[in-house]
């Protein structure tokens, strides 16, 4: 994955959404190398998971980050094989193509919009007590060419969690430790996709 000269008619400006929640501002470096990701020459993706508060009338974002594509590609590259196939397996069959392009298709520059549903499950964003999303990105502009912006909620994410195996569960552990310090035994489901 490597950058463009000039990106500037390409892809789309990075959504509110995922800028940094603290600052407002767009996420500059790679959570595992410290890549400067502006620098525009090196894909890169963001993911972040949220946690509704109905009670409270409130969503918060219980963490978030950046990381560059070649690290990206390290970390899936050390998940198991059989995860990897399990998972592959599952978006296949149950990723709902066609309502996600419904959405790209109802509100074509307005990439936010594209996150109003779990893209598995096709549950409302309002319905979902815990979600992610996540994107591409180069330099500071949202890529579609890999994948879309993506929302998945939390039974889909209980679910892909259940066919992962114990070692990849451990390389996710390790990484939710090192990046965040969540000690495994508070760790919330992380899928990498």
């Amino acid at each position: 994955m490597e950058g463009f000269d000039d990106k500037s008619n390409i892809g789309y400006p990075i959504p509110g959404i995922f800028l940094n929640t603290d600052t407002g501002a767009p996420m500059t470096n790679c959570i595992q190398c410290d890549y400067d990701l502006l620098k525009g020459d090196r894909y890169y993706v963001i993911e972040k998971v949220y946690k509704t508060y109905p009670e409270m009338g409130t969503t918060e974002v219980l963490f978030e980050y950046a990381i560059c594509s070649h690290c990206y590609e390290k970390m899936k590259d050390e998940l198991s094989a059989e995860s990897m196939a399990n998972l592959s397996q599952y978006m296949l069959e149950n990723t709902d193509v066609e309502a996600m392009q419904a959405r790209i298709e109802e509100n074509p520059n307005n990439p936010e919009a594209w996150l109003s549903h779990c893209m598995i499950k096709g549950t409302p964003i309002q319905g979902l007590s815990e979600y992610q999303i996540g994107a591409c990105f180069l330099g500071d502009r949202l890529m579609t060419d890999f994948m879309p912006p993506f929302l998945i909620g939390n039974m889909a994410i209980e679910e892909m969690n259940s066919i992962l195996s114990q070692k990849t569960k451990d390389q996710m552990d390790d990484f939710m430790n090192d990046n965040f310090g969540i000690p495994p035994e508070l760790r919330k489901d992380l899928i990498l996709i």
